[in-house]
């Protein structure tokens, strides 16, 4: 049988996405009939899997009471000693302690030692198989292995406690979690979990991190938000707890534009007190962010949810009251218990406010208070842990941001529904529950989203149009009204069939974004490729749904990206995916969401020839392009001019800051009539690009003009002097035609055929719209202000042609650009393939137009192989003082690695010699690459990016740039301060600095000194984070002591304060300030609180650093220092040497069951087994060409006699003599009977049965044998035709 297997899964060279650490925790307290049965399931699931060194590594762990490897990671090298171990595997007496086990799997089999490869990207992956409870805790010990980076499946049979493997699983545990009624269905489980570890290796390595993005880019829309986190900071969370309720926070954080005008947030924590941490108003920069959230400790307690509801409702009226106008405001409330006081009122006070509540219940959090807290369910989160937090963090920013990134939005979405047999009713009502679903989610409306359905079996039926129906109610009651066709799955016939519901003699509307959506639970019968590429391009978005019964590798040609991909296991899943399929429709992949950094003038033909409606919709076509720009004074800034005969400005660029003034201005502007002088009215403009009106060429911003107009120039002739000058002083024309406008003029404003545009009528604008949006978008420059040292490695092998050596230059040059090369930013490039080459250093070339010259003058080095490793290691000299970096500076080191291909070395080593020496790795892998090895080099999923080719780097040079620029907290090492000031010498009353006036003036440096201090007691390379309080006694009002990072805040609590009565410096004062630490920094790692009891000095006023002096003599030998605090535990040791043999011991048990003895004789040939069940008829055949005449047959018997004829025309002349008769009606009625049998005998003799579908065979590897059948007795015979079978098939 395991003969068999392996040929099913031939040894193929190892996939990139077939990497995996894989172990199976087995209890193996179950009855030999049972245990066979997990052994049938582990043999058939490890066979399918690609089991060697450098792939998938198997471990295997058995328990009961004690646990016991099987099978390290490191001892897997193929999959045959993985078998024998599993074959090997017998049943033990003892108690399940699952807890125990779990723990006992992260510590000696996850580790580096025992052969896991986590530190190297690879996929963690934890099987846990049992059929009954556990009598110990599980919770504790699988939150500690999730928290190690590992994802746990968990297996329940028969008596398996539900709310046990809920607690072991990952989350979501609908989808991690299997619960079976019987050990027999176990080995049929073996297919779907061969496509679960799959699917969780795919999306480790690159969906998660492609839909992180598309979320963050949907969240550009959300430009204005106040957003206030509700935490519980009881005494039931643990350290590890609190770390990753504050991660949760900041993951969040990182989503939004942070801005005074933009999104904003704070922080209320609480438990039987509520109290602000920092309000919305306090941090205007994500990193500041980010510290505030580091800085927050726990304070312990019971929880008062409905008191806290309370205490933010006058802190969120205070936020609405600093903004100018009214925006989105938020509260996610996160709680582990079940609160001491009511919370129904409280929350239905803040909806009634119109504030969003979102409710996170973690652990132990009442279901029923949760609900009552966010009254939606939708709004409603439940977790079993807080390391289960980052599983959420998505669904609810996508809920916060869905709102603004699917405003107004109009899209034609077609649902193509595959109606084969093998759906079935009851999951065919899944479907249709899916679909509407989707269509009660969307703003439906004549002028918003319209929906239509097709299905299709073996042929195509449409339900209803595009343009059917216009509300919720008619299209739901359409998709209700659906009936199961039954057939075959031709999908790609039905890819065809629907291109042309996308045009609009079939319904679809011009000039609107175009969705396909696919859903099919098989594999189609025919080629998809080919109609999937002619849909998208024409521009059609297409999301294929499939369960697992699907073709995975075909939908990915149907979408044509893998994250446009939905593959889950059945269709109750589908309810899921309803809100991340609808925000990718609202936020598409490649569109360009927002215009960043511009001056932008618009000149607009006001003249007779054009009439209101005309002007109107010139009007909407400026705000579409106003309404997705980053409107502000050092963002995008908008300026206009309209003219006829004479021009006029109707506001300049410095004129409006936000958005809604510069919209109102456009909509309040009517025309001005008679006839149109555009070169006059270019002339004006120039005045608008002027420091005085607001233009910031002077900071390279760029300058851009979008001229519009219906032609009938009335001073052409001057158009080219004008627009040569405006073009030389560095302002881009963007010209746009319509009706009778001249293409040739249209060129002469534009200066080059990419940036002028014509349509034949006035709304054709609206087809225009995302042309130039995405070209002003791609001009735009973002901010980027960052001191670094940038270094390009490029791929220069011959696998990369000419045209995309050149399309990659474009590119290095299009990254540089938005940097401030001539001071900040220093650019050096190396290439690479079987060699490597440098092309020029850091500093070689600091002014920008020369740098972009030597780009363009690289020469592709060409050559055989790709070497990344080798070329990382050379590379490190760039990021060297010799080499011309700046890295004893301080200042930051990237390097960007681009490679269309698999490197042929390792890379991990070099890699993370580059990171440990403080270098950021960006990973840019073009068309088919190994994901985790691009994952290696970059380190984190975050810095890698992929396209499909070269032509589509220009798609995520913002995303790359912006992530470059992006200021990063790596804060890794966290230190307390308290300063104590004395004020023995003051009276009642007095300041707190009264008669200290030095002390007084230089506090303020000594404060900001301390905030700031980098480097103190931290591990090398490392960056540290310094929060200070301050311990004033005897004040009034009192000085709270609570850390802080801001050093205004902490002189802030003085101001105001005078003295009740003198203090001292005594042993009493000295011990507050240890107390201070002890409650304040109880959150903190002990190791932390160790260094501050150690590093006790006296505080120094610090000066300018003068001159190093002479070196001194050589001290005396000091005294011998008081013993040390325990250092940190050490890393694992090595097993160290076999000991001596120990004294015989007492005669144990029977053992157990040996290994298998050597193959026995061949067995008889077994009984004949039953018929199987009918097979479905086949699919008509299309009618085959004629064939070749025959040979002459043989001359047939002799025939019936014919009927009568027409009686001839009267004739004297006799006729020759006829044929004799045949004999009567008894002859004939002989004749008849045999000529009927014969016929039936032909015709069975002609009929050939059809031929069972071929990968029936390989669908036979997955099905368990009968239940009076020895698995280890069964034989299957197989020609080389069956294995050639087996083997396309499973390819």
């Amino acid at each position: 049988m395991l003969t068999l297997i392996s040929y099913l899964f031939p040894s193929t060279a190892c996939n990139a996405d077939a990497v995996a650490d894989v172990v199976f925790i087995v209890d193996v307290g179950s009855s030999q009939k049972e245990l066979e049965k997990i052994q049938i399931f582990l043999e058939k699931l490890v066979s399918s899997l690609d089991v060697k060194e450098k792939c998938v590594r198997i471990g295997l762990v058995t328990y009961t009471t004690k646990p016991q490897v099987a099978s390290l990671l490191r001892m897997a090298t193929d999959n045959t000693h993985v078998l024998q171990n599993i074959q090997s595997l017998s049943p033990k007496a003892g108690k399940a302690n699952t807890g125990s086990v779990i723990r006992f799997t992260r510590q000696k089999v996850f580790s580096e030692s025992a052969g896991s490869r986590r530190s190297q990207g690879v996929e963690q992956i934890a099987i846990v198989i049992t059929h009954r409870s556990s009598v110990d805790d599980v919770s504790d010990a699988a939150t500690a292995l999730r928290r190690a980076g590992v994802t746990i499946f968990a297996i329940g049979i028969e008596g398996a406690n539900a709310t046990q493997l809920a607690q072991i699983a990952a989350f979501p545990p609908e989808k991690y979690v299997t619960n079976l009624k019987t050990f027999s269905h176990l080995p049929h489980k073996t297919l779907i979990f061969h496509k679960k570890i799959m699917n969780q290796i795919q999306q480790k390595l690159y969906m998660d991190t492609q839909r992180a993005d598309l979320l963050k880019r949907g969240c550009v829309d959300t430009e204005e938000a106040d957003i206030y986190f509700l935490t519980g900071g009881s005494s039931s969370l643990d350290y590890f707890d609190f770390l990753d309720l504050k991660l949760f926070m900041k993951e969040v954080v990182k989503f939004f534009m942070i801005g005074p005008n933009r999104v904003r947030f704070g922080v209320v924590q609480y438990a039987e007190v509520s109290e602000l941490e920092f309000g919305p108003e306090e941090y205007g920069k994500t990193s500041d962010i980010l510290k505030a959230i580091d800085n927050i400790r726990q304070m312990g307690g019971s929880p008062h949810t409905g008191k806290a509801l309370t205490f933010i409702q006058p802190l969120l009226r205070k936020s609405q009251g600093q903004r100018s106008r009214s925006v989105p405001c938020h509260v996610v409330v996160l709680t582990d218990q079940k609160s001491e006081d009511p919370v129904k009122e409280p929350a239905k006070r803040l909806r009634n406010e119109m504030i969003n509540v979102y409710a996170i219940g973690v652990r132990h959090a009442n279901d029923s208070q949760i609900y009552e807290i966010a009254e939606s369910k939708d709004r409603a989160y439940f977790v079993n842990d807080f390391a289960s937090l980052k599983h959420i963090k998505n669904e609810i920013v996508r809920d916060i941001c869905a709102v603004e990134a699917c405003k107004e939005k109009k899209s034609d979405i077609l649902f193509l529904v595959d109606s084969s047999s093998s759906i079935g009713p009851e999951n065919f009502v899944k479907i249709k529950n899916f679909m509407s679903e989707l269509v009660n989610k969307s703003d439906i409306g004549l002028d918003r989203v319209h929906f239509g359905a097709i299905q299709f079996s073996s042929r195509n039926k449409e339900e209803f149009r595009l343009n059917q129906y216009t509300t919720k109610s008619d299209i739901i009651s359409a998709i209700g009204r659906m009936s199961l066709m039954g057939q075959n799955t031709l999908t790609g016939g039905a890819l065809q069939f629907v291109l042309d519901y996308f045009r609009p003699t079939k319904g679809s509307r011009p000039y609107v974004k175009k969705i396909l959506i696919l859903i099919t639970d098989g594999e189609a019968q025919d080629e998809v490729k080919t109609p999937a590429e002619a849909l998208r391009e024409e521009g059609i978005i297409v999301y294929s749904v499939g369960v697992f019964n699907a073709n995975k590798t075909q939908l990915v040609e149907i979408s044509g990206k893998p994250e446009m991909v939905f593959y889950v296991e059945d269709f109750d899943f589908l309810k899921h995916l309803e809100n991340e399929i609808l925000f990718g429709i609202c936020s598409p992949y490649d569109e360009c969401k927002r215009i960043e950094r511009l001056d932008i003038v618009f000149v607009i033909d006001g003249s007779g020839s054009i009439d209101y409606k005309e002007y109107d919709i010139m009007k909407d076509f400026m705000i579409s392009l106003v309404k997705k720009s980053d409107v502000s004074h050092d963002r995008v800034q908008f300026g206009a001019v309209k003219y006829s005969t004479e021009p006029e400005t109707f506001f300049y660029l410095n004129d409006y800051t936000t958005k809604p003034a510069i919209i109102k201005a456009i909509q309040n502007d009517k025309p001005i009539g008679e006839m149109a002088y555009t070169a006059k009215a270019l002339r004006h403009s120039e005045g608008l690009f002027s420091e005085k009106h607001g233009s910031r060429k002077h900071r390279s911003v760029p300058q851009v003009l979008i001229v519009i107009t219906d032609g009938d120039f009335h001073d052409a002739g001057e158009l080219d002097e004008v627009s040569k000058r405006l073009r030389e002083n560095g302002i881009i024309i963007y010209a746009i035609g319509i009706e009778r406008a001249r293409p040739d003029e249209l060129l002469t404003m534009a200066g080059s055929e990419d940036k002028y545009f014509y349509v034949n009528t006035f709304e054709g604008l609206k087809s225009l719209y995302p042309k130039i949006s995405d070209k002003i978008c791609s001009v735009s420059k973002p901010e980027c202000g960052i001191p670094a040292d940038l270094v390009f490695l490029v791929d220069g092998s011959n696998s990369i042609s000419d045209s995309d050596f050149t399309k990659m230059k474009n590119f290095l040059q299009d990254v540089v650009r938005p940097f401030d090369t001539g001071h900040n930013v220093q650019v050096g490039i190396a290439q690479y393939s079987d060699r490597y080459r440098e092309e020029f250093s850091l500093s070689m070339f600091p002014h920008k137009s020369e740098l972009e010259t030597q780009i363009g003058q690289i020469r592709q080095m060409e050559g055989l192989q790709t070497y990344i490793g080798a070329a990382l290691e050379r590379v490190r000299h760039f990021f060297t003082p010799e080499g011309g970096s700046r890295i004893n500076e301080n200042i930051q080191q990237i390097l960007l690695v681009i490679t269309d291909g698999r490197s042929h070395d390792k890379v991990v080593k070099a890699s993370e010699d580059l990171r440990k020496k403080g270098v950021d790795i960006y990973a840019i892998g073009v068309g088919r690459i190994d994901h985790l090895q691009l994952s290696q080099i970059a380190g984190f999923s975050d810095r890698k990016y992929t396209v499909d080719n070269f032509s589509e780097l220009k798609v995520i040079k913002k995303r790359l740039v912006d992530d470059i620029c992006e200021e990063e907290n790596k804060t890794t090492c966290f230190m307390d301060i308290v300063v104590g000031i004395d004020v023995s010498s003051q009276k009642q009353g007095d300041r707190v600095f009264h008669g200290q006036y030095q002390l007084e003036s230089y506090l303020p440096q000594i404060i900001n000194a301390l905030t700031s201090l980098t480097g103190v007691s931290c591990n090398a390379g490392s960056q540290s984070q310094t929060s200070v309080a301050l311990k004033v006694k005897n004040t009034d009002p009192p000085v709270v002591s609570k850390f802080q990072i801001d050093s205004e805040k902490l002189l802030n609590s003085l101001v105001g304060t005078t003295i009740k009565n003198a203090s001292h410096l005594n042993a009493e004062f000295l011990n507050s300030l240890w107390e201070t630490f002890q409650i304040k920094s109880a959150n903190r790692r002990k190791t932390n609180i160790a260094e501050r009891t150690c590093c006790c000095v006296f505080c120094k006023c610090i000066g300018e650093e003068g001159e190093a002096g002479s070196e001194g003599r050589h001290g005396m030998e000091g005294l011998r220092g008081f013993k040390g605090s325990p250092g940190h535990a050490g890393n694992e040791g090595e097993a160290g040497p076999r000991g001596l043999p120990g004294p015989d011991g007492d005669r144990g048990h029977v053992g157990c069951r040996g290994n298998k003895g050597p193959k026995g004789q061949r067995g008889i040939i077994g009984r004949k087994g039953n018929n199987g069940e009918k097979g479905m008829d086949g699919i008509n055949g299309e009618p085959g060409s004629p064939g070749s005449k025959g040979v002459p047959g043989e001359r047939g018997e002799k025939g019936f006699r014919g009927d009568h004829g027409v009686p001839g025309v009267d004739n004297n002349e006799a006729g020759p003599r006829g044929l004799e008769g045949e004999r009567g009606i008894e002859k004939y009625s002989q004749l008849s009977s045999q000529f009927r049998v014969r016929g039936d005998q032909e015709a069975l003799q002609d009929y050939q049965a059809p031929k069972e579908p071929e990968d029936a065979k390989v669908q036979e590897v997955f099905k368990a044998p009968r239940e009076e059948e020895d698995p280890k007795d069964s034989m299957v015979f197989l020609d080389s035709k069956d294995l050639k079978v087996h083997g396309s098939a499973l390819s």
